[in-house]
């Protein structure tokens, strides 16, 4: 009985290293995963472009005028009033812009597919962005 459960353990063993050893030399390629987010076209909030070259916005955004602001909720983060009534919590906003009561005029794109834990309006992703 006692070699039978040496056997057992011993067998045990070997499928356990044998599940694990390196697949590395493997022929099967893996995909890469692609981020979702671009970087934003930016203009500084000074009126002076920035030196990137202006992208064509995709045909599913849209744009908001409106006020940056401050919440102090949740640790802290900056919003979008948009000047139509609407809020927006904007996943890319550069740091050039996280200024209170700063005018904007950006370029977004509807990000259904991202939560956030702010709870405050639509989250979207900024495609251009320009202070006024």
């Amino acid at each position: 009985m006692k070699q039978f459960i040496t056997i057992i353990v011993i067998l045990s063993c070997i499928i356990a290293f044998n599940g694990c050893k390196d697949s590395s030399n493997s022929t099967t390629d893996v995909p890469q995963a692609e981020s979702n987010v671009s970087e934003p076209n930016i203009t500084e909030p000074n009126g002076s472009p920035s030196s990137e070259i202006p992208a064509i916005p995709p045909a599913d955004t849209f744009e908001i005028t409106g006020t940056i602001v401050y919440k102090g909720l949740e640790g802290g983060f900056f919003a979008i009033d948009g000047d139509n009534g609407s809020k927006y919590d904007p996943i890319s906003l550069p740091e050039s812009f996280r200024k209170d009561g700063l005018k904007v005029k950006v370029t977004a794109r509807l990000r259904k597919d991202a939560m956030s834990i702010h709870m405050y309006g639509s989250i979207i992703e900024i495609v251009t962005i320009a202070g006024q």
